[in-house]
């Protein structure tokens, strides 16, 4: 779904409370119109003004002009459809969730495709769709006007338009590299970062009424709340956004905004240089890990790299940052045996203290939120009602085992024990 991912939660900046379902009361919209245009002096703007002032506060030009067009919700309902159907397939949709669930990161009763079409239609007001033949700016208004809130929104779009025209976004990742992959995270990051960042700059500029950007204070954008979305759907969407605007900001304060420009062509390698920049600075590359074990008869439905900040999430709140940190590396591996699933998930660490800290940062985990089953063949073993989960310390990085077929996870087990 990479178009989708990148006209994702813009709005929910603004709107957090777009998709409340109860009590009905005004259109959050029209607060924020109210509240942008009485309390902080919004005024009206053309599409060509706008984008005149987002080169201007983004400190890079734009290559050519990128006209507004307008939908109603209605028309946006449509095209959402659209763009799932063509990004989204459903043996996509089907490699995404069974590997979610493996994790223990999803639900296994989730609806996954349902939840991401219905947080992108409670949420986008405008986007940029970024697909070849499409290269299009949208914004969604029944009045078919730049609204104060439309000005906003589209100041972060017309930003991803402007990155479009100097790097082909659509094709720089391999196909292959799925929406919960490490690899496409960090992208989305270096993109979305900057682009909240353009839009924090509109936002102040546009407040001072024009003054420089030393002259008003700094301004911080609000996190949504989003209390009814799994964790991980909930980090996956709006990480880029926040992780990704303090990375774009040391980014540019380090090397002005052609930092920024360059790094669209050549992005960070992991989330873990998004969180800490001076491994990207550095160059700091992940290492490479194989999962070289396979399953008899299965059939591999997806393959990846989970990265830092979904080990974050994979470890929980109330795991320390710190337990994530210090990752390495990391390959997981998702096989169909006999209709059921198998992971089978490697990674490797900077210190044997930092893999020991995961480690026990993990074994914790899934022994609060599954029953411990005792040791097997050096691994801790955990059990749900449907799925058993192993993770163990190997010479070669921490193991992680998951299946719902028996069999298949003591062959998995009995292969990787001596490993």
């Amino acid at each position: 779904m990479k178009a989708a991912a990148c006209l994702l939660l813009s709005s929910a900046l603004l709107a957090p409370a777009a998709a409340a379902e109860d009590p009905p009361g005004p259109d959050p919209a029209d607060l924020i119109n109210a509240l942008l245009s009485g309390l902080m002096g919004f005024t009206d703007m053309t599409g060509p003004e706008l984008q005149t002032e987002v080169a201007a506060v983004g400190g890079i030009p734009f290559r050519s002009d990128v006209p507004v067009e307008y939908m109603t919700r209605a028309d946006l309902g449509r095209y959402l459809k659209e763009v799932l159907d063509s990004e989204y397939p459903p043996a996509r949709v089907e490699a995404d969730q069974r590997t979610l669930v493996a994790f223990d990161l999803l639900s296994p009763e989730a609806d996954l495709r349902r939840m991401r079409a219905k947080i992108l239609e409670d949420n986008i007001v405008g986007f940029y769709d970024e697909r070849p033949g499409k290269k299009r700016l949208y914004a969604v208004s029944e009045q078919r006007k730049l609204t104060p809130a439309n000005q906003l929104i589209l100041s972060h779009e017309l930003r991803h338009a402007l990155q479009d025209q100097y790097a082909d976004l659509h094709a720089m990742l391999p196909e292959s590299v799925g929406d919960f992959d490490d690899r496409r995270l960090a992208f989305m990051s270096v993109l979305e970062g900057d682009a909240t960042l353009v839009m924090e700059r509109f936002l102040v500029h546009r407040l001072a009424g024009g003054q420089e950007e030393s002259e008003v204070p700094p301004f911080s954008m609000p996190t949504p709340s989003m209390p009814d979305v799994p964790p991980v759907l909930r980090d996956q969407l709006l990480l880029p956004y926040f992780a990704g605007r303090d990375f774009a900001q040391s980014l540019q304060k380090k090397g002005g905004w052609d930092a920024l420009k360059q790094a669209w062509g050549r992005p960070p390698e992991s989330t873990e240089q998004i969180l800490h920049p001076e491994k990207y600075y550095a160059r700091e590359a992940p290492r490479p890990v194989d999962v070289s074990y396979a399953p008899r008869g299965g059939r591999v439905i997806n393959e990846g790299v989970l990265g830092e900040v979904l080990i974050r999430t994979l470890l929980g709140e109330e795991a320390s940052e710190a337990a994530a940190a210090g990752w390495g590396g990391d390959r997981y591996r998702v096989w169909d045996v006999s209709g059921k699933t198998l992971l089978v998930w490697r990674s490797v660490w900077d210190s044997a203290e930092d893999a020991r800290e995961f480690l026990a940062a993990a074994q914790t985990r899934f022994g609060k939120a599954r029953t411990p089953q005792g040791g097997r063949l050096g691994f801790r073993v955990f059990a749900s009602p449907s799925r058993r989960f192993a993770v163990a310390e190997r010479a070669s990085g921490i193991d992680f085992v998951s299946s719902d077929d028996p069999q298949a996870f003591d062959a998995a087990l009995a292969a990787l024990g001596g490993s």
